[in-house]
Formats: structure tokens, sequence, C-alpha cells
């Protein structure tokens, strides 16, 4: 077929526009960014975000991979997220939402690797440390906090962690011995040890837990709660300076029975308003948490705000979004 060479402009012109712009390669990639994955390049409008399992995502954009949390080499029987911390070597920033070893542990080895700022609570810092993280790529933060790190403004809030009632944990620990084998010596000697590469000090509830909100120079804006507590002054203070929002990551976590957890979860994302809903932290950790279902949650969202969009993140795989514009927070591909 011949075309004329007015023709073949339009037809160019018609390709590069930003309804019909090709995917970039990370939309393709299971390979995490942060192990070296493809990145969209500085002129897609995509951001490109990926679970990596746990409360772990990675938020890829224009050249640049922003790191929430740092819990790789995880506790036996845990599902295979397909990587070890001794690959993660990409990272413009790493936001620590809180010192328990389950958000924190590989924090040592990621931020030497990496050379990227570890970004948290004075008790995080203090945990980062004793971790081997470089003291001077520490910035210690007790929310109500602006920074800068690559494109995003980062805007931070002090947060209250979630916590649970007497007996929860011992159950779940009878729910595993009664439906699974039992632990061995080995598994319980690497359980011990993971769960050493973190704190218990009660004052991460109050003191040491942060929110995180990355604004980007389109106004593109993303949150991540790493634990549901109760809301707090500023938390509610994000909110309100944010307005609405174009994703939203919240902690699903420890309650099994739907009604009980998604009442900690909901108000965030109501207040929020979130384009999109991407859940955190549901997985199993065995012996302690149990992989939680997402459909009565996902429901509630339908029910109570049908303009917000969810997903069900498997581990790595790329949800891309789209920027800029019209479609601004809208989901442009999510690779199976």
């Amino acid at each position: 077929m011949n075309y004329s060479p007015l023709g073949a402009a339009a037809l160019c012109a018609l390709l590069a526009s930003p309804a019909l712009a090709v995917e970039p390669a990370a939309c393709d990639s299971y390979q995490a960014a942060v192990t070296g994955g493809p990145l969209p390049p500085p002129e897609s409008d995509t951001i490109v975000v990926r679970w990596l399992a746990n409360a772990n995502f990675e938020l890829g954009y224009k050249g640049k991979v922003y790191l929430f949390d740092a819990f790789f080499d995880r506790s036996p029987r845990s599902h295979a997220l397909g990587f070890k911390a001794a690959d993660v070597k990409k990272a413009e920033a790493i936001f620590v939402s809180h010192a328990h070893f389950d958000h924190i542990s590989d924090i040592g080895p990621v931020s030497k690797q990496t050379g990227a700022p570890v970004i948290g609570a004075p008790i995080t810092a203090e945990i980062a440390k004793k971790l081997g993280a470089p003291e001077k790529q520490i910035v210690v933060a007790k929310g109500g906090e602006t920074m800068k790190f690559g494109d995003a403004t980062v805007e931070i809030a002090l947060a209250e962690h979630s916590t649970i009632q007497p007996g929860l944990t011992d159950i779940y620990a009878q729910l595993y011995a009664n439906d699974s084998p039992p632990f061995t010596d080995q598994e319980k000697t690497l359980q011990g040890y993971v769960r050493s590469l973190g704190s218990f000090d009660p004052k991460i509830i109050t003191e040491g837990t942060l929110a995180f909100a990355l604004t980007f120079p389109s106004g593109f804006k993303a949150v991540l709660i790493g634990s549901a507590g109760p809301i707090t002054p500023g938390v509610r203070a994000l909110a309100e300076k944010l307005g609405p929002v174009d994703i939203a990551i919240v902690a699903y976590q420890v309650h099994a029975i739907a009604d009980t957890q998604i009442a900690y979860t909901m108000p965030f994302i109501e207040m929020f308003k979130p384009k999109l809903f991407l859940p955190a932290h549901h997985d199993a950790a065995p012996p302690a948490w149990i992989d939680l279902g997402l459909e009565p949650l996902f429901d509630r969202i339908r029910e109570k705000m049908p303009d917000t969009k969810f997903l069900a993140p498997l581990y790595r795989s790329p949800i891309c979004v789209s920027t800029s514009g019209a479609n601004k927070g809208a989901v442009t591909s999510f690779k199976y």
C-alpha cells in the first residue's frame, strides 16, 4: 500500500498520540525494576506498580524506581517471591513503613546495594542502622515533612499501627498446626532468625509508623499506608491536603473475619478516594498470618465507591497506570 507524504506524517502523528502510545517494555516484564528489570523511559507518562509480597511495593516512573519496605528473604513456607534481597540493586529511595521485621528485615543489604536513602521514623532509623544501613543514607522523619526524591515530592504523615485482640496469634498457630505439617527444627531456626531482624518495641504503634504520599510533576498522586490502625490527625491532614488520589495502597492484614478487617481498611480508602486501590500485607506469613481473601473488600468498594477501581496484584506482575491527561489514574495494562 502506498502512502502520500502527508498521509505518512498524519499516521506517525496518530501513532504518537497519547491515546495510542505503545506501552513501555516494563509493562510486559515480570522482573522487578529494583532487580534490574525494565523501567518506563523518561518520555513515557506510564507508572509501573509492582507488588513484591507483604507490604513491599515498587513504583517505576521515568527511569527511576521508588521502593516501599524491604522484606524479601522471608520466613519459611512463605510463597516464593522470585528473587532475593541480594538481587535488589536499584532504588531512588526506600520508604519504610515501620520497624517490624516484616517491613524492614532486609534494609541493610538493600540499602548498601542500591545506595538509596532510607526514609523512616526514629525507631526505624535506629533499627536500620543496627541492620547495617549506612548512617549517611538514613533520613529520619517524624511526620509533617515534605521531601524531594527524583521526580517525586513526598509528603509524610505520622500514622498508627494496628493492634489485635489477645489470643489471635495463638489461634493462627493452632490453625497451622492442625492444617499443615509441623515445622522442622531448621524451619523454626530460620523463623526465629527472620523475626530477629526487626523490633517489637511497643512505641512502633504510636511513634514509629509512617504514611507516605508521592506526587509527580503531572499531578499524579500515590499514597501508601503500611498498617491500617486508627486514622491519626496526621494522616487525616495528609488526605485533606492531597484531595482525591490516583492510587491508594493500604494494608489489609491480620483479621481472618472479613467484616472485621474491612472496618480497619475501608475508612482509609473512603478518605483518600483513589481512582485505583491496591491491597497490601494480605498474604500469608506462616505460622503467624494466613492468606486473606480480597473479594469481600472489593465487593464493599464496588458497593460504596463505584468510581474506585481495584486489582488483586500478583507478585511482580506489572500494573501500568497513566499519569497524565484525561486518562490519569486509569490502568492501561495488567500482566497476569
